[in-house]
């Protein structure tokens, strides 16, 4: 596996966590109401979360590693091949979410998974 593609699953992996550790930190904010006065400390709150900083931190790795990647690598064939970021958010969100994983889901996953067979056959 050449090192390109590696470095593309690697970033995709780390947003896919980063996703997750946002998701585990806005759950925690699920039952505040949203108004314009009380936006910036809710923003502050949400910045300075521990899960919604890992996030970040994640994220800025994750999107290092796809500038390594891009340099490197057609823009063409990259962004389709991140698409697995879908998946693995996919399978995290029911895993660790308890989402629901309906037929459409899984029809939906499969044709991403076979367009990031697709395009990353040279």
């Amino acid at each position: 596996m050449s090192s390109n593609i590696i470095l593309i699953l690697l970033s995709c992996f780390l947003t896919a966590i980063g996703q997750v550790a946002f998701k585990y930190g806005a759950d925690k904010f699920a039952n505040i109401e949203f108004s314009l006065p009380a936006l910036p400390g809710l923003l502050w709150r949400m910045g300075t979360a521990p899960s919604i900083l890992l996030g970040f931190f994640l994220f800025g790795v994750g999107a290092i590693l796809w500038l390594f990647a891009l340099a490197k690598t057609d823009l063409s064939y990259a962004v389709p091949l991140a698409s697995v970021t879908y998946i693995l958010v996919l399978i995290a969100g029911v895993m660790l979410f308890r989402e629901p994983f309906t037929a459409v889901k899984l029809a939906g996953t499969l044709l991403v998974a076979a367009g990031v067979v697709l395009v990353s056959w040279k």
